[in-house]
């Protein structure tokens, strides 16, 4: 991978981390996978919205789909995983004075 492309992937997962509502779905998806009308349900979001932040998160490589049927559901990636204990970390030492 070039650098350019690998600093336009980086730049892609903090867009995708860039947003308190996106960052409320990687939390929600941390236990289990759940489909866009839970995902909505549960965070008090339109599905509209909803599914614009998973796009969003998907591009960036933190969330996939599975399609099962007619149900698919998302769930954190690897990469989702990792990044919310970053993100995490991080505003607990934003907390620390």
């Amino acid at each position: 991978m070039t650098k350019i492309k690998s600093l336009q992937k980086t730049e892609l997962i903090f867009k995708g981390l860039s947003s308190s509502k996106r960052l409320l779905i990687l939390d929600a998806l941390e236990k289990t996978s759940l489909s866009l009308s839970e995902l909505a349900e549960f965070l008090h979001f339109n599905l509209k919205t909803a599914s614009s932040h998973c796009q969003r998160l998907e591009s960036a490589g933190l969330i996939k789909k599975k399609k099962k049927g007619r149900k698919v559901s998302h769930s954190l990636t690897y990469l989702g995983r990792g990044m919310l204990t970053i993100a995490r970390r991080t505003r607990d030492l934003s907390e620390k004075k």
